[in-house]
């Protein structure tokens, strides 16, 4: 059994301090959790489930993700026993949201293999200060993953915020790795890393295997090329979280225009971009039409003149 005791085994090494040059200042993902894009559009009739991406760490990781909204915990029971009959099968579980119980809940009625269903956990430690106390912090916090999920094993825990400096970052990863050496999960992912950040905590052994950020269509064409850019020569997989926040008036009118050619919504053709821009995302829904919009999208690809189009888009 995991406990805190076991996760929170100290490596007896005194790290250095050194500090952290974010390049950019994320968005709080609290203030963004319960927007929902859609356009009411009548579902496909069949939903693919869609590909899986092999992680740095030989993890396969399902390309599209329902992270659950800020709701309680009955209404995430509901919303992810819809979204599994969709056909996802990996889900953000965030501790933000407040609602770990309810979605755990269903995925323990819904019948199907627990092998068969991704779950990512959250852990936030960002302000604990120095080795100690994040490394403390992170160690609770996955335990209260565990017992709160209720699913066994996670398959992936992510840290939702950096700590403020690099030797409490380094704190907070070794309480993820202290974790997944008891057994408690398989993959270890970020969330806001910034390029300075991820070098803090890879390791010639080691690395996250995902770091979850704003991307998408309708931001800078040129934040997102470098943090692409900055992601994947360091092994790390993007995963876009709200990655239809940004779509605003411009974006999602070139989205839609492109969007006539394929017979797809702008949603549709935004989160495809992400797709083929070689990321991931995770999507934010109550409607079960939007379910099977949101991963429809499996069935078209977008040209390169396309795809540069919504490059620019912003």
């Amino acid at each position: 059994m995991l406990t805190s005791r076991s996760i929170a085994r100290v490596v007896g090494v005194v790290l250095c301090a050194t500090a952290v040059d974010a390049l950019a200042s994320y968005p709080d993902r609290r203030s963004v959790l319960g927007g929902v894009v859609g356009l009411g559009v009548v579902p496909p009739a069949n939903a693919a489930v869609g590909p899986a991406k092999r992680l740095s760490d030989g993890v396969s990781f399902p390309l599209v993700s329902f992270g659950l909204q800020i709701y309680d915990d009955e209404r995430a029971r509901k919303y992810t026993l819809t979204a599994l009959e969709c056909g996802y099968r990996n889900f953000f579980a965030s501790v933000l949201a407040g609602n770990q119980r309810g979605f755990g809940r269903a995925i323990r009625e819904s019948g199907i293999p627990r092998e068969d269903i991704f779950v990512c956990g959250s852990v936030l430690s960002n302000r604990a200060r120095g080795f100690d106390a994040a490394l403390r912090a992170t160690a609770r916090g996955c335990d209260e993953n565990v017992a709160a999920l209720g699913v066994g094993p996670l398959d992936m825990i992510m840290l939702d915020y950096p700590g403020p400096d690099a030797e409490s970052i380094r704190g907070q990863w070794q309480g993820l790795e202290e974790m997944k050496k008891a057994g408690g999960v398989r993959s270890l992912a970020v969330s806001n890393f910034s390029p300075q950040q991820l070098d803090v905590v890879i390791k010639d052994d080691g690395k996250p295997s995902v770091n979850q950020l704003p991307f998408g269509v309708g931001y800078k064409p040129e934040t997102n090329r470098r943090l692409l850019e900055e992601n994947t020569k360091r092994g790390v997989f993007v995963q876009a979280w709200s990655p239809l926040r940004v779509v605003g008036p411009t974006a999602k009118a070139e989205c839609a225009q492109v969007g006539q050619a394929y017979g797809k919504s702008p949603q549709q053709v935004a989160l495809k971009w992400i797709l083929q821009k070689g990321a991931s995302f995770t999507t934010q829904t109550t409607s079960k039409a939007h379910f099977l919009e949101n991963i429809d999208i499996f069935d078209f690809t977008l040209s390169d003149a396309d795809v540069a189009r919504l490059d620019a888009a912003s």
